[in-house]
C-alpha cells in the first residue's frame, strides 16, 4: 500500500516545465491564427481575394475549371505526432471538398519514463501508462477561398474543417516480470526468468519489474472505442507550381468518445481529447 501511495505521489509530481511548455506551444498555435485571420482582413482589399468586386466581376458568368487532388503529409500536435492524406475536389471556385484519413498518436501529459535499474539504461518504462492511445479518424470536409494567390506568386489562404468518425486505438503496455526460475535444470546457474505480461499497476512494481517489453507486444490485444473527432484551421498554400502544391495548415482537432479512454492509471481518464495542431502537406493536382 505504501508503494502504491509513493508512485501516485510520484505520478502527480510531474514537472512543472513540462505543463509550461505545452502552454506555451498552444498560446503560440494560437498566435499564429490570430495572425494569419489578420493578414485576410489587411488583403481584404486585394484584386486577388475572393469576395472583392473585381474577383466576382472577373469570374462572373463563367464556369470553375474542375479539378481532382490529393495530398499526404503530418505534423505535430500538442499531444504528439500524426500522419494523414486528403482527396480533393473543387465545388466552385471557392470551394472544395475532401475525404481524409489521419493518424494521431497520443501522449498523456503525465506519462514519463522511469528507470528500474541505475546501472542498466535499458530498464525504463512508464509508470501506470496502461495503453498507448492512437485515434484513426475517417471524415468529410470542406475548405473555402478566403485569399486568391497570385498568378505567379504569393499565398492562397483557405478556412478548412472536417469531421467524421475517430477510431480510438489502444494497444496494451507489456512488462518484462522477473519470476523464480522452477526449473531445477537451471535454476542454479539463472535463478530468475523473464515472462512478458501486460501491465497490471496492482501486481506490478519496481520489485518485480525488469524493463518495458517490445513495443509490437501487445498489438495483437489492440482494441477499438469508435467515437466522433471535428477539426478546422487554417491553410496556407504557396508557391509557383500549382500542380504541385504545397500546404501549411494551423488548427484544433478534437475528438469525443461513449466512454472514459483508460490510458492512465491514478488519473481521472476523459472521454475526450483535444490538441492544436501543425500540418505540412504536399500534394498533385490534376
Amino acid at each position: 500500500m505504501e508503494l502504491t501511495t509513493a508512485r501516485q505521489s510520484l505520478l502527480h509530481k510531474v514537472p512543472r516545465l513540462r505543463y509550461l511548455l505545452i502552454r506555451r506551444l498552444g498560446l503560440g498555435f494560437m498566435g499564429a491564427l490570430w495572425c494569419l485571420g489578420s493578414t485576410c482582413l489587411v488583403r481584404a482589399q486585394s484584386s486577388e481575394f475572393f469576395g472583392n468586386f473585381d474577383w466576382e466581376q472577373r469570374n462572373a458568368g463563367s464556369l470553375p475549371t474542375f479539378y481532382t487532388a490529393y495530398s499526404l503529409g503530418g505534423g505535430l500536435h500538442t499531444a504528439g505526432w500524426w500522419l494523414g492524406g486528403k482527396s480533393i475536389q473543387n465545388r466552385t471556385f471557392a470551394t472544395e471538398s475532401h475525404w481524409e484519413a489521419t493518424l494521431f498518436r497520443w501522449k498523456h501529459p503525465r506519462a514519463f519514463k522511469t528507470q528500474v535499474n541505475p546501472e542498466d539504461q535499458n530498464s525504463t518504462y512508464t509508470p501506470g501508462l496502461l495503453h498507448e492511445t492512437f485515434t484513426l479518424n475517417l471524415g468529410w470536409g470542406t475548405s473555402y477561398l478566403w485569399m486568391e494567390k497570385g498568378i505567379n506568386h504569393g499565398i492562397e489562404l483557405r478556412g478548412t474543417w472536417s469531421g467524421g468518425l475517430a477510431m480510438g486505438m489502444l494497444k496494451p503496455v507489456y512488462l518484462q516480470i522477473i519470476y523464480p526460475n522452477e526449473d531445477p535444470n537451471t535454476s542454479k546457474d539463472q535463478p530468475f526468468i523473464e515472462k512478458a505480461e501486460a501491465y497490471d499497476p496492482e501486481k506490478h512494481n519496481t520489485s518485480n519489474i525488469a524493463k518495458a517489453s517490445p513495443w509490437f507486444k501487445g498489438v495483437g490485444d489492440l482494441w477499438i472505442i469508435p467515437g466522433i473527432y471535428v477539426k478546422g484551421g487554417l491553410s496556407a498554400e504557396w508557391g509557383k507550381q500549382s500542380r504541385s502544391p504545397q500546404w501549411i495548415e494551423l488548427g484544433v482537432m478534437a475528438g469525443v468518445f461513449p466512454k472514459p479512454l483508460p490510458t492512465m492509471a491514478w488519473v481521472e481518464n476523459k472521454p475526450y481529447l483535444l490538441s492544436l495542431y501543425l500540418a505540412y502537406q504536399m500534394g498533385r493536382r490534376k
